[in-house]
Formats: C-alpha cells, sequence, structure tokens
C-alpha cells in the first residue's frame, strides 16, 4: 500500500522526535574534562597570585628622587609603554615588579642605581562569563556575583528558551583540565535551580552556560526543517506536526 507524501514525511518527522530528543540529553550529562595548555595553566596560576599589566593599565611610574623621570603612561594595544628619553618598552603581561625592572634596565644607561616602583591606577577586576539561554549574555564582575546563581541574575537571568534543570559551569581545575560541571536543580522549575546555583562559588574566568531547552530546540528545528522550505504544504500540516512533538517532548 502506498504510503501518501504528506503521512510518509509525519511519520518520518516523528521517527525523528526520539532520536533528536536522545542526542540533546546525552549533551553534557556528567563532567567531561580535556587537558589544558600548558600556557594557559601558567598564565591562570601567575593571574591568581599576581596581578598581570595588559593594554589598556594605566601605570603610575615613580622614579625615587626623580619626579622628572616619574610619570603616568598607558599601556598600548601593543603591550608597550612609551617614556621621554627611554623609548618604547614592553610591560604587557608582567607583574608590576617585573615592569618595574624592565624601566630600571632602560633608565641604567643614563641614571646611576635609579630606584623604579610601578602602581597600577585603574586595576582589572576578575571577571567571569554568563552565556547561552540568558537575557544579557557577557562578562560580570565577580565582586558583584560571588555564586552562580548571582551571576545568572546580573546576566538578566534566564530566559524562555532555557534548560533550567540543565546549566553547565566550565572551569579550569586544579589539576591543568577544563572540566564542564552539569548543576541538576535540587527541586523544580526556576527557584529549585537558583537554589542549587546559589551553592557554587565561582571563581576568576569560570564560564556559566544556561543550556536551551528541548522544546526549544525542537521549535527550532521545526522552523528549520518543515515550515521554511515546506511553505504551503506547511500551513496543512504543521499544526498536527507541532502537537505530535509537543506530545512526544511532553512524555
Amino acid at each position: 500500500m502506498n504510503i501518501p507524501p504528506r503521512t510518509s514525511l509525519l511519520t518520518a518527522l516523528l521517527l525523528l522526535v526520539p532520536i533528536l530528543l536522545g542526542a540533546c540529553s546525552t549533551g553534557m550529562t556528567a563532567p567531561q574534562r580535556i587537558a589544558a595548555a600548558p600556557g594557559v595553566i601558567r598564565s591562570t596560576d601567575r593571574y591568581e597570585s599576581a596581578y598581570l599589566i595588559g593594554p589598556g593599565d594605566q601605570l603610575d611610574i615613580m622614579v625615587d628622587r626623580m619626579p622628572e623621570l616619574s610619570r603616568s603612561a598607558t599601556v598600548r594595544s601593543d603591550g608597550m609603554v612609551t617614556l621621554p628619553r627611554s623609548g618604547d618598552m614592553p610591560v604587557a603581561g608582567l607583574t608590576p615588579m617585573a615592569a618595574a625592572q624592565v624601566v630600571r634596565q632602560k633608565l641604567l644607561a643614563r641614571v646611576r642605581d635609579p630606584q623604579v616602583s610601578i602602581a597600577i591606577a585603574n586595576p582589572r577586576e576578575p571577571k567571569i562569563f554568563v552565556a547561552g539561554e540568558v537575557n544579557r549574555p557577557g562578562a560580570v564582575a565577580l565582586r558583584d556575583a560571588p555564586t552562580a546563581a548571582q551571576a545568572l541574575i546580573m546576566a538578566g537571568d534566564a530566559n524562555k528558551s532555557a534548560a533550567l534543570s540543565n546549566v553547565a559551569l566550565i572551569r579550569l581545575e586544579d589539576d591543568g583540565h577544563i572540566a564542564a560541571h552539569i548543576l541538576h536543580g535540587g527541586g523544580h522549575g526556576h527557584a529549585g535551580m537558583l537554589l542549587t546555583l546559589q551553592n557554587v562559588p565561582l571563581r576568576p574566568g569560570d564560564l556559566l552556560v544556561v543550556q536551551e531547552s528541548g522544546g526549544a530546540r525542537f521549535a527550532r528545528f521545526l522552523q528549520t526543517y518543515v515550515n521554511a522550505p515546506l511553505g504551503g504544504l506547511t500551513q496543512l500540516m504543521a499544526p498536527y506536526v507541532q502537537l505530535r512533538l509537543l506530545q512526544e517532548i511532553d512524555r
């Protein structure tokens, strides 16, 4: 018996539902770990133990008993600062103490035993990052959001497409691996997830990812692969397909 094309397409879509649901559910359901590059680990260790100068930092460079050589300078995008009669000096990636030694070595050519110190006038704040299904993804100052729940609220909270029971925390661990931890809500709904996230303290550089819900993924799938390509035919069958898809998702 021949199956009408409309029924055949509907059957194919419904057969895809459990497959796609399975693919979504096999996302990051347990901590996954990959080795971080040695350079990342070294820079993170140094960042946690000492402030590193970066582009945009304003340096107060002071030479003891020589006010004519002391001045403020902004680190350029190439990591250099320029001092009169001393030229360009690379300071990005150095601690203030190490940068002071660079300046001192430059001054030794014409000043006897200069004593140099450097202070950061506008130090950068440690930040964490929130991405995914939130209303205002981006960077958040760690001092304003010491826990994952506070970071989520600072990012405008989860939007309607979010899976509140499936939030990932991506972090560089102490053993040198980048791990993705799935934070499952201890209760139901929004309040349950916030209660869980409030018990998760954050570290500088943490990435909090609010993942998309299964229903939102299938709505996007339906629009991309059914509504848009099929045009007029979809107007007849889409309501029924959507109903069946929602029934499958809710099971």
